[in-house]
């Protein structure tokens, strides 16, 4: 949601009570359908749905966090470790001086993803802001839909992006770093979240961007199936 490089998420949290915001994998191998990647119909959605916040109707924290984190306890897959000694490039599209900065260290949504995708073994040769990676992911050969996978890309043509961790009929479950420069009335300076968001919310993501998908290790995949079966 706003017009600097990069692909930072800022939101309009005046409106959230009172600036305070509140806030798979394998089907066999977990037993919850997935819808597959390449569903009939992949396009770039044009749609401008709400970004998530628990004010928004279908949305709830997930069992990731208890709520949103100025630090890094809402992120998986070993992002504050790695933000002690960033590399890749990850880090040289999305860090640097393009992340807000707290006491915790830099924030950017489109750093944490790619800081997932970079761990997933991708390498991206273009980068953009939030609200414009579906378009450039389209552009350079991803397939791009409104099916939701775990391991894809959530975006919102809004200006966000969140790491989808799993998928059950009912809804999906995100991960998410957010830029929110000083002076902003709620968490200056950045923080990260977490949430479940039903199928029917207004805030599901407008599209859903699906990399090649590598074997999931067995340490990730118990992980994430205890995850499941906790929010089930």
């Amino acid at each position: 949601m706003s017009g600097v490089e990069r692909g930072y998420s800022t939101r309009a949290y005046a409106r959230v009570r009172g600036g305070l915001l509140v806030a798979c994998l394998l089907a066999g191998a977990i037993g919850i359908p997935l819808v597959a990647a390449g569903a009939a119909g992949a396009a770039v959605g044009t749609s401008a749905h709400q970004e998530p916040w628990t004010g928004v109707a279908g949305v709830s924290l997930s069992p990731v966090c208890a709520g949103e984190s100025p630090g890094y306890s809402c992120t998986l897959a070993g992002y504050s470790a790695w933000l002690k000694n960033p590399s890749g490039w990850a880090w040289n599209f999305y860090g640097g001086s393009y992340p807000s900065n707290n006491a915790y260290g830099p924030h950017n949504c489109t750093l944490y993803v790619g800081f997932r995708l970079q761990e997933e073994g991708e390498t991206l040769s273009w980068s953009a802001n939030a609200s414009y990676w579906a378009y450039e992911a389209a552009a350079n050969g991803q397939v791009v839909n409104q099916a939701p996978a775990a391991g894809s890309v959530a975006q919102w043509n809004d200006g966000h992006v969140a790491w989808v961790d799993a998928v059950t009929p009912r809804y999906i479950v995100i991960t998410s770093d957010n830029y929110q420069p000083y002076g902003a009335g709620t968490f200056p300076g950045g923080f990260t979240d977490s949430f479940q968001i039903a199928r029917t919310s207004p805030a599901m993501p407008d599209n859903f961007i699906h990399f090649a998908a590598p074997a999931l290790s067995l340490s990730r995949l118990i992980a994430l199936r205890q995850l499941l079966h906790a929010s089930l």
